[in-house]
């Protein structure tokens, strides 16, 4: 009898059925449970660990005692610009003129310094302004280097000069003459070999030095455009005061530059601080070698993706699961981590030009608009997936599947092109 047929079926299968939805509703509270624990730690992690602010580094002294005049004439100097010639001051007077202090491997900063004086270069065209841009890493940055490098930013051989020359002599200069920090950090992972000043300094025609303008910050490089170009006075808070005792990188809190643009008064600056290349120094090095492990655990998600994907064409459920669940875990470890490098300010902007400039913005702008919904396609293809929902599942997994991979790919692109990209 169907009745009789029915009571069977139930007795037989029916505990089995009951503790199988059980074990599926398990699994998904599990799963809803380890995800928002997972977030939680990581927004906990970030919150907890210590910005990048105004504290010391442990450098060794780096200048002397200045006597403490007002003397602001930037004392004789020979360098060996990119192109061979030895550039002198004596080149230099009967003209204003610029000068950054960058190096061509620089991680941090440099390539915005750069790219701030490409751009007053071009602002200035039509006036009588020289550029140069001094080496603080001067062992590595020889003429050839530093011409492939200017190249990256078109700079005019003529109007924009890279300059190289002794170490020694280069920071002296720095030091005694622009009133700016520079030492060597030999302990700092692979872009940050050297602390240094990101600020443009304004020299007139007499050799004088009247002007200090942070190139990192957009509205300093907006006042500086308007002197040279429009004739504007220098600003009161970028005018030159030449320090009156030596610049010490460890027993000074971290300012502006450690140099003030202005002499030292009894209240406390509202200024902010203006010198993220110093700043950088009080980052734990293993903060600054997140764009590896970035770059790894997107190369294993990719990988954990394509073999996800691989499995489930073979019809292997179980390794199909298990697999895709590690490429979450993965994708979160990296948020992580990325969160965390981000809290401390941290970036380095591509310095490529010319085409190549475009194919890094056109990958870096799908790139963050396509990360954006991966989280949670993913959650909700994974909560999917667990609950049986078969059909639902199958359909947002054709989604999510080639949005994330694409997410991940680019992301080891970007690294490369980032870090990696040769100058």
């Amino acid at each position: 009898m169907p009745g009789d047929w029915f009571t069977t079926f139930r007795e037989t299968y029916g505990f089995a059925m009951i503790f199988a939805h059980q074990k599926t509703v398990r699994g998904i509270a599990k799963f809803r449970r380890s995800l928002w624990l997972g977030l939680t730690a990581a927004m906990m992690l970030c919150a907890s660990m210590p910005r990048a602010g105004a504290q010391d580094v442990d450098v060794e002294v780096i200048a002397p005692e200045s006597p403490g005049d007002e003397e602001t004439i930037v004392e004789d100097f020979t360098f060996t610009e990119r192109s061979g010639r030895t550039v002198t001051r004596a080149d230099l007077l009967g003209k204003p003129w610029l000068a950054c202090f960058v190096f061509t491997r620089c991680a941090s900063t440099c390539p915005r310094v750069t790219a701030a004086m490409a751009e007053l270069s071009r602002a200035v065209k039509d006036t009588d302004v020289q550029l140069v841009t001094i080496t603080v890493d001067p062992d590595h940055d020889t003429p050839e280097v530093l011409s492939r490098y200017a190249e990256q930013f078109r700079a005019d051989p003529d109007r924009w000069w890279f300059v190289t020359g002794d170490k020694a002599d280069t920071f002296h200069l720095l030091h005694n003459s622009f009133g700016v920090a520079a030492a060597d950090n030999p302990d700092g992972p692979p872009g940050f070999q050297v602390i240094h000043s990101n600020n443009i300094m304004h020299v007139d025609a007499e050799g004088e030095v009247i002007g200090k303008y942070n190139a990192v910050v957009p509205d300093d490089v907006v006042a500086l455009r308007r002197v040279l170009v429009n004739g504007m006075e220098t600003p009161e808070n970028h005018r030159f005061v030449k320090p009156k005792a030596g610049i010490r990188i460890g027993e000074e809190p971290m300012a502006e530059d450690l140099a003030t643009t202005k002499p030292p008064a009894a209240e406390p600056s509202e200024e902010p601080a203006a010198d993220e290349e110093d700043a950088v120094a009080d980052i734990p090095d293993w903060v600054k070698s997140l764009p590896e492990v970035n770059a790894s655990l997107n190369s294993l998600a990719t990988v954990l993706l394509l073999l996800g994907y691989g499995l489930i064409r073979a019809r292997k459920i179980t390794a199909h699961r298990n697999v895709m669940l590690a490429a979450f875990s993965v994708s979160v470890a990296f948020l992580t981590c990325y969160l965390i490098y981000h809290y401390h300010h941290l970036s380095k902007p591509f310095g490529g030009t010319g085409p190549i400039r475009t194919v890094y913005f056109a990958i870096l702008i799908t790139h963050i608009f396509l990360a954006v919904p991966v989280p949670f396609l993913a959650g909700i293809t994974i909560y999917r997936g667990l609950a049986g929902q078969v059909e639902k599942h199958r359909r947002i997994a054709k989604i999510t599947f080639p949005i994330w991979l694409y997410v991940s790919i680019t992301g080891v692109i970007i690294y490369v092109m980032l870090y990696q990209w040769p100058v």
